[in-house]
């Protein structure tokens, strides 16, 4: 039988173990909170779009494949009737200035993309799909929306309950490997799980464990701010622009959210509230002059980070085997931890990642088809970091 360790019940740590356990496999769960998606995967939404360049990128790559296999995904999970909560809203993306608005024109115009992936709308149109006075033009997302993470973390373990055997509350101090088997110990010594694969989704917190120490990630602290809002009320789609703003969801709005690299401070901070709000009148001129200031609730996050932005899906370099004579050698012929992988470093696109990072997982761990492009897959391999030159801090998540 096939048997597998995840460390981590967010985003991640639940699409891989769905992923797998659709496969057949059995997976060991194992979560220090209470019940899935409390960490970075814990806000209010996240919001779910795609991100097109002028020059198609990886990173615009990702998340266009991301965005196509999380609708597919969410539907099916609604479709079989488990505990997910999101909106299908639409998203508007709004320039950022006039040039961006002409660069987002030239984008739509030469990637013709059909009506239902997105399309340029102008000022007045832009307005009336956020039913306020917007500055700009902007993408129109029609297939976006907004997400509620934990609940799509509570409905991917809900999938293939029978196959997932869940230890929450419990911590993992140690991680080894012992006769092909991986063992993860809690802090008393005592091993909790063992089998041949372990796969570490546990965002920064996985840099802990030795054989993934090397590994280039960082948080970032992220504060969003709570806005009580009336059902019905304007925007009733979720609006971005250097920041976002999501519908009324149960009497509250999302508005944020900022980004601070190796902060930190869990409480929430004034000086936060008011750039969320700075950010939510460049979305929306003038509208947090409609927002009670002492009715401000919100939520602190830690994301993930690697430097070049994109997310660290595959198997664990072994960093001690690489000769720093051949710090250049091919992907293909970097040594490997065996059964040690890493789905991980979603930054801020979590939702539009995750289910595609534990497709591809799965499959690199199956040797099943990838879903997607072969370079796309050594772009993203954690093992990429080991090579010469490949270590950057990281950028702010802009839009």
């Amino acid at each position: 039988m096939n048997q597998a360790i995840v460390i981590g019940a967010g985003l991640a740590g639940s699409s891989a173990a769905e992923r797998l356990a659709a496969r057949g496999w059995t997976i060991t769960l194992i979560e220090r909170a209470p019940a899935p998606g409390q960490g970075a995967s814990g806000n209010l939404a996240g919001v779910l779009r795609p991100l097109p360049s002028r020059d198609n990128n990886r990173l615009a790559q990702l998340t266009a494949a991301g965005f196509r296999h999380a609708r597919k995904h969410l539907a099916a999970l609604t479709a079989a009737g488990l505990p997910l909560r999101w909106g299908p809203t639409g998203v508007l993306h709004l320039a950022r200035d006039d040039r961006h608005a002409a660069t987002q024109q030239q984008v739509a115009a030469a990637q013709q993309p059909t009506a239902g992936d997105f399309c340029f709308v102008d000022r007045e149109r832009a307005s009336q799909l956020a039913g306020w006075p917007v500055a700009n033009g902007g993408w129109w997302f029609p297939g976006g929306g907004w997400v509620d993470p934990a609940s799509l973390c509570r409905a991917n373990l809900a999938r293939h309950a029978a196959a997932i055997t869940a230890h929450y509350g419990c911590e993992v101090v140690q991680i080894e490997r012992q006769e092909d088997l991986w063992q993860a110990y809690d802090a008393g010594g005592r091993v909790i799980a063992a089998a041949p694969v372990l796969i570490l989704a546990n965002a920064s917190d996985a840099r802990r464990f030795a054989p993934a120490a090397h590994l280039p990630l960082r948080a970032a602290r992220g504060q969003v701010s709570h806005l009580p809002a009336a059902t019905g009320s304007a925007p009733g789609i979720v609006v971005c622009r250097l920041g976002y703003v999501t519908p009324a969801i149960d009497g509250l709005r999302c508005a944020g959210a900022t980004f601070a690299v190796d902060d930190e401070q869990t409480e929430l901070r004034e000086a936060d509230h008011a750039e969320n709000l700075a950010k939510l009148d460049f979305i929306l001129p003038g509208y947090s002059k409609t927002t009670d200031r002492s009715a401000l609730g919100g939520r602190v996050g830690f994301r993930p980070l690697s430097p070049d932005r994109l997310p660290m899906i595959g198997a664990v370099a072994d960093a001690a085997a690489i000769d720093p004579a051949r710090p250049s050698r091919p992907l293909a012929e970097m040594p490997r931890l065996p059964g040690l992988y890493l789905i991980n470093g979603f930054g801020a696109r979590g939702i539009v990642w995750s289910l595609l990072a534990g497709e591809l997982l799965a499959c690199l761990i199956t040797s099943a088809p990838l879903p997607v492009a072969e370079d796309l897959a050594a772009a993203v391999d954690p093992g990429r970091f080991q090579l010469r030159g490949r270590n950057r801090q990281p950028r702010s998540d802009r839009d």
